[in-house]
């Protein structure tokens, strides 16, 4: 009998990583002013890109979120790779999401907190989100406060605006996922 408890309280990998992205998510719609977000978005050129969040205060800032699955801390050749993929997003804001168990090894937190972390033009940083690693087998979650939360902030990106015309028109056509009403 306790193996059947058990068994229906450990959570599907699907539902984990909607959970994981439910978390990252909610830290953006708090961090944001006027956010519109588009969870698991289908755009042109951002493959990958798990959560995009789009704020509609000031100058409409595009932020979008990759988030990682490792089993074990990366290798410093995937860890590079992964990073020249996520600098050439076409977002403002571009964030990596990792277990915390992987966000507190040193090689990733002093990656991103270093010079690899920077645009090579200087305009531009990557950030860093840690997410509990409770989110894809517990089915009850950590408080909010616990959840999600930026371990190195970013830096707005240059973003040109013929790569910003793509992004322009899927937020003109789709309906965001979570939407401040105001």
């Amino acid at each position: 009998m306790g193996s059947s408890v058990a068994s229906t309280r450990r959570l599907s990998t699907r539902q984990g990583s909607g959970r994981v992205a439910n978390a990252v998510a909610e830290l953006l719609r708090k961090k944001l002013t006027v956010p519109n977000i588009y969870m698991k978005p289908r755009i042109p050129g951002l493959n990958g890109v798990d959560v995009v969040a789009v704020n509609h205060a000031g100058s409409g800032d595009v932020h979008g979120v990759e988030i990682a699955y490792f089993a074990k801390v990366p290798s410093f050749a995937d860890l590079t790779m992964l990073i020249a993929k996520l600098k050439a997003l076409p977002l403002h804001f571009k964030y990596l999401a990792v277990a915390d168990p992987i966000a507190k090894s040193g090689v990733l937190a002093d990656t991103f907190a270093g010079s690899k972390g920077f645009s090579p033009d200087g305009i531009g940083r990557l950030g860093l989100i840690r997410y509990s690693s409770q989110l894809q087998d517990d089915p009850f979650p950590p408080a909010d406060a616990t959840a999600a939360e930026i371990v190195v902030p970013p830096e707005r990106f240059l973003l040109r605006g013929e790569k910003l015309a793509r992004l322009e028109n899927f937020i003109s056509r789709a309906q965001p996922d979570m939407k401040v009403r105001i």
